[in-house]
């Protein structure tokens, strides 16, 4: 189901990343598990759940000696509050500040999310085409 959300053509367009094969997602998923498994500290992966469905995934790492929150809900999810509740029990369930956020410029959604559950705008830059991410302009965000 979680794989289904991300490879959804929508939801690559407005994160501007590129679909994961399922074997890349999965391989994803298998260090994340074995992670926890391990007992590893810096990092926090969560389903979301809204009335019994999984709706999505959200989630804190380290990314660049930085830890970064970042989330993703199923597509018939969208536009109902469920990012923001989420993101504010992430909030409370990860005390370490600062923590960061990056979002596509474009996806004023996810920035409105983050802004409403205190983030502030850091910088904006160009980024660089990756294996996963489109070239795109790009927000950086924090809570302090």
């Amino acid at each position: 189901m979680l794989f289904a959300f991300e490879s959804d053509p929508a939801w690559c367009a407005m994160a501007m990343v590129k679909p994961r094969s399922a074997a890349t997602f999965d391989a994803v998923w298998a260090k994340i598990i074995q992670g926890h498994a391990d007992g590893v500290k810096d990092v926090v992966q969560k389903v979301i759940l809204a009335d019994g469905e999984v709706c999505g995934t959200i989630g804190c790492r380290m990314i660049d000696s930085r830890s970064t929150v970042g989330y993703g809900l199923g597509r018939a999810y969208w536009g109902r509050g469920i990012a923001s509740r989420a993101v504010a029990l992430l909030l409370a369930d990860v005390p370490q500040r600062p923590l960061y956020a990056t979002a596509a410029a474009t996806n004023t959604a996810s920035i409105r999310v983050l802004l409403k559950n205190g983030f502030v705008l850091k910088e904006k830059r160009t980024v660089p085409e990756t294996e996963r991410c489109l070239a795109r302009d790009e927000v950086c965000l924090v809570l302090a």
